[in-house]
């Protein structure tokens, strides 16, 4: 079965079960949540929307909840040499220098990914795709996504996304302060389904929830000066850390991985150039018995504009 861009596995079934246990059993009696988890939207009605579709939550388990992935490997065992909010702060200015990247309704975003994943959390061979896609600018709903495998660079198949809502893709608007756009977020957030029990307010109002905003956002193209005020707004938030060692991103471009906070039943770590601490893509990991395992992750490759769907740059 060809993969698309929404179906859940086994994986994402097993967290999505103990995600909602874990939310029913918080009242509002209770201390507020501390390590609460990403919640899907109905994916009946889901519609990826740019800016105003906001993923409200708290955490960051809509990364796990994506195709593609990342074999990561950490490389020797040396402490960071900057904190998560340095390093967040120096990513806002490295994007703050980026030129623009025009678009106007009736143009597609093109988005090129190098993606690793397994079927199964914990077993089974990993399998290595470039994955491209042309997501809509404006409110279009006709994408189009294929893919290759990498050991077979001429055998492009196309997925059949007819059933899905474009994923993100070129957000427009965004304001680019962080406090307003930690604002904005907060002010547009999307229907959750939530269990019987579960304290939205709770989950609407954690400070993590700009970690699951942000990689939503990171899976589309958001404009340098936005994508700033977005890493700026990060590094005010506690709760991550940067993980020791070197990473390599399912590119094998070298990179320093920062753990974001407020993930159930596993962690979700963004990857960024070990030198300019450019964003270079992401990894999601499971953890099972305290020990981790890698499920899946990408790595950006290109992004540009396009006029018509299948056209290449």
């Amino acid at each position: 079965m060809t993969r698309t861009e929404e179906p859940l596995g086994n994986f994402e079934e097993r967290l999505l079960v103990e995600l909602k246990e874990h939310l029913t059993t918080q009242t509002a009696a209770e201390a507020p949540l501390t390590m609460p988890a990403t919640v899907l939207p109905n994916r009946r009605s889901a519609r990826w929307r740019a800016p105003g579709w906001r993923l409200a939550g708290v955490g960051a388990l809509v990364a796990l909840l994506t195709v593609g992935g990342l074999v990561a490997q950490t490389l020797g065992d040396a402490p960071p040499t900057a904190s998560a909010a340095e390093i967040l702060t120096e990513a806002a200015e490295t994007a703050r220098q980026q030129p623009d990247l025009v678009a106007r309704p009736g143009q597609f975003l093109f988005i090129e990914l190098r993606v690793t994943y397994r079927e199964e959390p914990d077993s089974g061979p990993y399998v290595k795709e470039r994955l491209q896609r042309w997501v809509p600018v404006g409110d279009g709903a006709t994408w189009q996504q294929r893919r290759r495998l990498e050991s077979r660079p001429d055998e492009w198949r196309t997925d059949d996304v007819s059933h899905l809502s474009p994923p993100p893709g070129y957000f427009q608007g965004l304001p680019t302060e962080p406090e307003q756009l930690a604002q904005h977020l907060r002010d547009h957030p999307i229907p959750l389904d939530l269990p019987a029990g579960a304290d939205l307010e709770a989950i609407r109002n954690d400070p993590t929830a700009i970690f699951a905003d942000g990689m939503l956002m990171l899976r589309g193209y958001v404009p340098p000066q936005s994508l700033g005020a977005l890493f700026q707004a990060m590094a005010r938030v506690p709760g991550a850390t940067v993980l020791p060692g070197e990473v390599r991103d399912a590119a094998g471009r070298r990179g320093v991985a920062l753990r974001t906070p407020g993930v159930f039943g596993g962690h979700v770590d963004l990857i960024f150039d070990r030198e300019t601490h450019a964003y270079l893509g992401r990894r999601s990991l499971l953890v099972r018995d305290g020990t981790e395992s890698l499920h899946m992750g990408d790595a950006i490759m290109r992004m540009a504009v396009v006029d018509r769907l299948g056209q290449l740059p």
